[in-house]
């Protein structure tokens, strides 16, 4: 026997890969239905958190509504969830718009939107004039369902809606209503708006309308400070003019009663003095009824004593006469003599 013949070749057996093999896709469809498994579970739950609700749909379908706060389940694939925040309130800008927000160490930038601030107040009369409008919207979501599938562009319907209530509401206001009252305005647009979301099925609640700033054009405004300064100069002069009534009528009314008054005293002394005449004078034309030529004695008496009393007479006898002449002597012609 040759040493050719007594050598032996081992050749590796083929059954440790065969088994290393199995062993590999074993265990990948392991790994593949785990992670199927995980999928098809992590599929089924949804969590929500308060204030959150979710709209279910089913092959398109709206199913239900859940407003449970927490962990819940679903059909994988099958359904669909949109999470709605109903507790949070948003805030919608008009008039101008937040062009960078304020930090601790810069306050805020804001951009004027002009198409949108500028509105007529005052148009049922003939001085209709044109203000700057900026104001706030808060709002909530109150219907996930109307809110996800009723309107496609919430804000821009939003949008237009509150211009639609501003322009049909401010004209009605004048001027100064406008500048010095926002919360009329705040008043007067937030029913109004309400109605028309409604109307809309925007299913968005209005929390707040809050006016933030009014004001005027610059022509505008520098014809309105003419106005002002011509309406406080007007008022000025009134207020003058009410004064010296208040001082004069007053003295005047009372100068008024109190000549009043002599004349009521007047009146009365003259008509108790005629009484007195009238008195005297039957008396006395009752006593001329019985002794006429006494009455007539006691007459030409008094008069010719008040003649005698209030004159300085020189009487004159010379001539046979039954007159006697009476000469007056003036007082200052006697003193000079």
């Amino acid at each position: 026997m040759s040493v050719e013949d007594d050598m032996i070749i081992d050749a590796p057996s083929p059954k440790p890969q065969k088994d290393f093999l199995k062993l590999l896709t074993h265990i990948i469809a392991i790994v593949c239905v785990a992670f199927v498994v995980a999928i098809l579970f992590l599929g089924s739950i949804y969590r929500l958190s308060t204030g959150t609700v979710a709209v279910i749909t089913r092959f398109g379908a709206i199913t239900g509504v859940n407003e449970q706060a927490g962990i819940h389940f679903k059909m994988p694939f099958i359904d669909k969830i949109q999470k709605v925040d109903v507790q949070s309130i948003h805030k919608m800008e008009y008039g101008y718009r937040t062009a960078q927000p304020g930090t601790t160490l810069a306050d805020p930038l804001y951009a004027d939107e002009t198409s949108e601030e500028q509105v007529i107040v005052e148009a049922k009369s003939n001085n209709a004039s044109i203000i700057l409008l900026n104001l706030i919207v808060r709002y909530q979501v109150s219907d996930p369902i109307n809110y996800l599938y009723e309107v496609d562009d919430i804000e821009g319907t939003m949008r237009l809606a509150l211009e639609d209530v501003i322009r049909n509401t401010l004209p009605s206001f004048s001027i100064n209503e406008a500048l010095q009252n926002k919360e009329l305005i705040d008043e007067a647009i937030l029913p109004k708006y309400q109605k028309k979301l409604d109307k809309y099925n925007t299913g968005i609640k209005i929390v707040q309308v809050t006016t933030q700033n009014v004001s005027l054009l610059p022509a505008v405004e520098e014809t309105r400070q003419k106005v002002e300064e011509s309406n406080q100069y007007k008022q000025g002069r009134e207020e003058e003019a009410q004064k010296y009534a208040n001082t004069v009528i007053p003295t005047a009314q009372a100068e008024a009663t109190k000549l009043y008054e002599d004349a009521k005293g007047y009146r009365a002394e003259v008509i108790a003095n005629a009484n007195a005449d009238v008195s005297e004078f039957e008396a006395l034309y009752s006593q001329y009824i019985i002794n006429p030529e006494i009455v007539k004695e006691k007459y030409y008496l008094e008069a010719m004593q008040s003649i005698f009393q209030n004159n300085k007479l020189v009487i004159d006898q010379t001539q046979d006469s039954n007159f006697l002449k009476f000469y007056n002597i003036p007082t200052e012609g006697r003193d000079a003599q």
